[in-house]
């Protein structure tokens, strides 16, 4: 049986469905790597409105254009759930939910924090079976298939059993932040606000953050399942969890519609310390 090919990263499934799904998101993410580290125009304009009602931007375009433009040269049969174009049919039994840059703002601003986020399943987040996430800026890869554990540059992670006297949370903080925001990052050791859910989310999965907490006041600057989905199979593989405000397992449909905040750990007792 052929390994899987190379993709600017050592790659290791020796089942053939999860080196075909492994590839596929890997050439994905190059591309989107290429198409953003080629673009000439200025990240800051606005090209449009998302399925999402949020505007595009020119980055964010491009960036879908190119998964796009891949999946048609490779005829992949995948529907396609993306930020900006919406629901895409295309005559497949599975779904790409994808988010072409997550963390678009920092990339306009130059904060060197952004991702592309990939996953591929069916229904709902719980239904994905597959999923990477690339930052952008350093090329690191991210990547789980369900069952199979979670892997950074191919090196298998878990999330961090919790020292109290050493936390670090990441939380979502600003003008839209409900105030409780504002306490969990108190409760921590360390804080930090970092603006790109998916690399959030990451972190926790590869311990470098032990709980990463998102409560918006504002409905549209709530997490929608394009954002999530892959990052959420990473932190379960590895360990972790992600539940709605109520500590109920999130699970979100792939829709343009569902949003919601969340609470994404590794160790299940970092929740006795957040109100």
């Amino acid at each position: 049986m052929p390994d899987c090919i190379r993709s600017r990263i050592r790659l290791y499934p020796a089942d053939p469905l999860a080196c075909r799904m492994k590839n596929l998101l890997m050439r994905l993410a190059d591309r989107v790597q290429d198409a953003v580290a080629d673009f000439k125009g200025d990240y800051h304009v606005k090209v449009g409105t998302g399925a999402y009602g949020l505007p595009t931007s020119a980055i964010d375009r491009a960036a879908e254009a190119a998964v796009l433009a891949e999946l048609e040269k490779r005829k992949e049969k995948l529907n396609v759930l993306s930020e900006e174009a919406g629901f895409i049919d295309r005559g497949g039994d599975l779904t790409l939910v994808l988010d072409p840059v997550d963390g678009t703002h920092n990339a306009e601003r130059g904060v060197p924090f952004y991702s592309t986020s990939m996953a591929i399943g069916k229904g709902s987040m719980t239904g994905a079976t597959h999923g990477l996430v690339r930052d952008l800026v350093s090329g690191r890869n991210y990547y789980a298939s369900k069952g199979e554990g979670a892997f950074l540059d191919g090196k298998r992670i878990h999330v961090r059993k919790l020292d109290e006297h050493d936390t670090l949370f990441t939380v979502y903080i600003g003008m839209n932040a409900h105030e409780n925001a504002y306490r969990v990052a108190s409760n921590g050791r360390r804080a930090r606000s970092l603006g790109a859910a998916s690399l959030d989310m990451c972190m926790v999965a590869s311990g470098a953050a032990d709980l990463y907490y998102m409560n918006s006041n504002a409905k549209r600057a709530e997490l929608r399942v394009v954002d999530i989905a892959a990052s959420a199979l990473i932190l379960r593989e590895a360990g972790g969890e992600v539940v709605d405000l109520n500590r109920k397992r999130l699970d979100m449909p792939f829709d343009t519609k569902t949003v919601s905040n969340l609470i994404a750990y590794g160790d299940a007792r970092v929740l006795e310390l957040i109100p």
